[in-house]
């Protein structure tokens, strides 16, 4: 994907003028295609409907001469008058003898009037509506209606024959009613609103470009200042937090996300500041022990056989403490790294169970503790079988810590169809985990959580946290359930989707 170095307030503003632009162009386009025809339809509709007005003033005329029976005197004076010339407002109409040589320029007698010029293009369109009618192409009441071109400037012109009355054909000329319009009324109204168009679009243009980039501005005010604000924070100061404006939009939505983004992020280097400072605790304890053993031990040039024993014998524990702790935290560190880091298998947990009690069997004799089974169903999970067999191990080895001497810890395994999860569960008879503190059973290097003090309890505090780790990283969770006496852990995984299950 080509990269875009606009940014994007200079995107919005281009994108919402080009789209504006390109509505302006084709609104004006269609208003103008539509605007010129319905001006040239108006000025055909304005010659068409006053030739035919002048040609019913006619027959009214014709009609009321002869109610009053002086049709003599009226067709002597249209004898008398074969063309006329009316001026009405910007419309020239012309009326004519159809069956006069429209061709040739008459002299009028004395007692007429002054001969009236018919422009050529006009008698030229009157010649040529009577051949077309003669020849039978146009009907009687036909309005001819045409452009012309008198002298360089564009007219329209409306020809309509005004028909003799019935019976009396041939002593009533028939008459040609000419309408003439000059356009360039219409044609300066056409070029002034063309004008107003080229420039009203542009306009436009510009106080798009400028409304849209202001508006744009605006409205990507709040991530600018999320931009800004983001940049300044640090890992020393994850505990800020981004400006919400408007938590209902798509900006107010990405700062609450990035706050809570934020939070995560404040709550693992938490976490992480913790874990080192808990690790080099529990570490600096054995290194000063050893270190100490070893300058006593150094500190005389000779000692008894004995004291260089036991003083080794001391290094040698915390050394195998220190070992302990460290296998821990690169086993954490391995399950932190996420499910890439498994090995994935079928591992059946029946099987998984019997080899974790032959396992703690030795541990167990020497506390005096007995470890049963019962209700052992079959359950096969998808897994690293090391990791959930050190599972296993950590939680038994926490249940044989609290259990008294005498006591009993109890594995089982059920199957849950509906939600294909498999639940193991083991209770011991110890003084169990009090609700208010079983949130941080879990937590790393916590140490005397229960109720009561244990056997052995010098451990690093990392055996259910990695338990619970483990868990986690195969998609399930490890809680602990109410039950007096002592603690019940339900470590629940989910079974195997290749693998059949039976309770």
């Amino acid at each position: 994907m080509t990269a875009v170095r606009l940014s994007i307030l200079q995107r919005l503003t281009l994108w919402n003028s080009s789209v504006l632009a390109l509505t302006l162009i084709a609104f004006a386009g269609a208003g103008w295609f539509t605007f010129q025809r319905v001006v040239q339809q108006r000025a055909s509709a304005v010659v068409r409907e006053s030739a035919r007005a002048v040609a019913g003033a006619i027959l009214a005329e014709r009609r009321a001469a002869a109610a009053r029976g002086d049709v003599e005197e009226v067709r002597g004076a249209y004898e008398q008058a074969v063309l006329r010339e009316l001026r009405v407002g910007d419309l020239d109409i012309f009326i004519t003898d159809e069956s006069e040589d429209l061709m040739a320029v008459r002299q009028p007698r004395p007692e007429e009037r002054p001969a009236i010029v018919v422009p050529p293009e006009v008698r030229n369109l009157m010649t040529a509506v009577r051949s077309d009618r003669v020849a039978g192409r146009l009907s009687d009441s036909t309005v001819v209606v045409r452009s012309l071109s008198l002298s360089g400037e564009p007219a329209r012109a409306a020809v309509l024959r005004v028909e003799p009355d019935a019976g009396d054909e041939e002593k009533e000329p028939a008459l040609l009613i000419t309408a003439l319009r000059m356009e360039r009324d219409d044609l300066l109204l056409l070029r002034q609103v063309r004008n107003t168009i080229f420039f009203a679009i542009p306009m436009a243009l510009v106080v798009s470009l400028v409304a849209g980039f202001l508006l744009a501005r605006r409205s990507l005010a709040p991530l600018e200042a999320i931009v800004m604000r983001t940049a300044s924070i640090t890992a020393a100061d994850l505990d800020e937090r981004l400006p919400v404006i408007n938590p209902h939009d798509e900006l107010g939505r990405l700062a609450r996300i990035i706050n809570e983004l934020l939070g995560r992020v404040g709550d693992a280097f938490r976490t992480q500041r913790q874990f080192v400072a808990d690790a080099s605790h529990e570490l600096r304890t054995p290194l000063a022990i050893i270190r100490g053993e070893a300058d006593l031990a150094l500190r005389r040039d000779s000692r008894p056989e004995i004291e260089y024993r036991d003083a080794l014998a001391v290094v040698q524990g915390e050394a195998v403490r220190l070992s302990r702790i460290v296998d821990d935290l690169f086993l954490l560190a391995r399950v932190d790294a996420g499910a890439s880091a498994l090995s994935r298998q079928p591992v059946p947990l029946d099987q998984l169970m019997a080899e974790a009690m032959r396992s703690v069997r030795s541990l167990a004799d020497t506390q005096q503790v007995t470890v049963v089974a019962y209700d052992i169903g079959d359950a096969v999970v998808h897994g690293d079988p090391v990791l959930l067999h050190r599972l296993l191990l950590n939680l038994l080895d926490n249940a044989l810590k609290h259990s008294p001497v005498g006591g009993t810890v109890t594995l089982s395994l059920a199957t849950d169809d509906a939600r294909a999860m498999a639940h193991l569960q083991i209770r011991d008879e110890g003084p169990g985990v009090p609700e208010e503190q079983r949130a941080r059973v879990f937590e790393r290097f916590v140490h005397g959580v229960q109720s009561a003090p244990s056997r052995n309890s010098n451990g690093a505090g990392l055996g259910l946290a990695i338990a619970q780790a483990v868990a986690m990283a195969h998609g399930g969770r490890i809680r602990v359930l109410d039950h007096t006496p002592g603690a019940t852990f339900d470590v629940a995984l989910p079974l195997s989707p290749s693998a059949g299950v039976s309770a």
